[in-house]
């Protein structure tokens, strides 16, 4: 499925979303005992991604599909004008994935009408419903739609028919209503940031994605359902792991990266790192920018792989403190990501797994809307390291 990003016109940022009391959705007939896993896809085909919905519902979510080790189940939304198989339904249907089931309006274990994807009421409704109708001990959550790293009300999960996309705020609300979740994977393009590795540390363990373009395979759930199925006592950061191994497809790149201590050690390592080049902002301004220009840069030219800069940023600078907080995020970084596939491409050859956002003029701050650096500075990354301020200094 192509999930490369689409750029559309921002809107002003959204409120942070209160999220409504659960709804009464339909369960299976029978309580289910808990297996081993629960593998959740959250697949927004509300827009021209239509055509490859009842693909991967069919050709990898279904290829295998449930047994008695792990329920695999989704949420799936179309619309209208690129795709009119399995009977051309719209609106949107929950399944119960099995092996060779068709994506058709029958298949369905329910119906839910027209939901809004880009509200974060849908996101903690589908996870509380398939927590409480397929429970299990390990919960996978992936996110199946277009993704252009953090920025608000761009092409992050959006859908066509109502207008709205959901942010990572709103992700974070749903996400506190419905629990936490063992792995977090987004079966779209340019979400593996620090910046949403910080969101997520308190709802899950472990995450999968890629820093630049996932195109049209993307996770490739079948190889992931299949190890599940085999072995399910793996671990979130080892099924997490096989995402990211078996992940190819024509993407750029996949890694998976721990939310555990080691996020939090690389967190301190950049925190640190920023405080010391932001005191050294006066004499080493140039540095910074030839280390900015020379770190692998991804579809924006604002998004940058973090032990890379790093490396640049220590190649370019004399100060003996900066090369140390550089080498010390250098190895945080390796510890945390704990696979990085890349393509061929020379263009992602200096991809580490793990990237972050760093504008390089002060109207970069706001590339597409004047509210884009608020909105940042209220993310968790924000809160934690002073690299917001080292931004703030730096593109002033």
């Amino acid at each position: 499925m192509r999930k490369g990003f689409v750029l559309v016109t921002l809107v002003a940022l959204l409120a942070l979303v209160c999220i409504a009391a659960p709804a009464a959705f339909a369960a299976p007939a029978a309580p289910q005992a808990a297996k081993a896993w629960t593998v959740m896809v959250y697949i927004d085909g509300d827009n021209n991604l239509e055509g490859y919905v009842v693909k991967d519902i069919e050709t990898e979510l279904s290829a295998l599909g449930s047994n008695a080790n792990v329920n695999v189940v989704c949420i799936a939304d179309r619309g209208p004008g690129y795709d009119t198989s399995r009977g051309d339904w719209q609106t949107t249907k929950v399944y119960f994935c099995t092996q060779g089931m068709l994506a058709d309006a029958a298949s369905a274990v329910a119906d839910w009408g027209e939901r809004d994807m880009g509200d974060p009421r849908t996101l903690k409704d589908f996870v509380t419903w398939a927590k409480s109708s397929y429970p299990a001990t390990n919960y996978l959550l992936a996110f199946w739609d277009h993704g252009y790293m953090w920025m608000p009300n761009a092409y992050n999960f959006k859908d066509d028919t109502s207008g709205s996309t959901l942010d990572d705020d709103e992700q974070v609300a749903a996400m506190q209503t419905a629990g936490p979740v063992g792995v977090v994977a987004w079966d779209c393009c340019q979400r593996q940031m620090i910046e949403m590795a910080a969101n997520w540390q308190p709802y899950a363990k472990a995450m999968a994605g890629s820093e630049s373009y996932t195109n049209w395979e993307g996770i490739q759930y079948d190889a992931v359902i299949a190890a599940i199925r085999s072995t399910p006592a793996l671990t979130p950061q080892q099924v997490s792991d096989k995402i990211a191994s078996t992940a190819l497809g024509d993407s750029d790149t996949y890694s998976s990266v721990a939310l555990d201590t080691r996020l939090t050690t690389t967190l301190t390592a950049l925190d640190q790192l920023a405080i010391a080049m932001k005191n050294a902002l006066p004499v080493y301004r140039s540095a910074y920018t030839a280390a900015r220009r020379a770190t692998q840069l991804y579809s924006g030219n604002i998004e940058l792989d973090l032990w890379h800069l790093a490396y640049n940023v220590k190649a370019k600078v004399a100060d003996a403190v900066i090369k140390a907080k550089c080498d010390a995020l250098m190895s945080a970084v390796a510890a945390d990501v704990t696979v990085n596939w890349i393509s061929a491409s020379k263009q992602v050859k200096n991809s580490h797994g793990l990237a972050i956002w760093w504008p390089a003029t002060a109207s970069g701050l706001n590339p597409y809307a004047p509210t884009d650096f608020a909105y940042y500075r209220q993310m968790k990354i924000s809160t934690l390291p002073s690299w917001d301020e080292f931004l703030a200094a730096f593109c002033q």
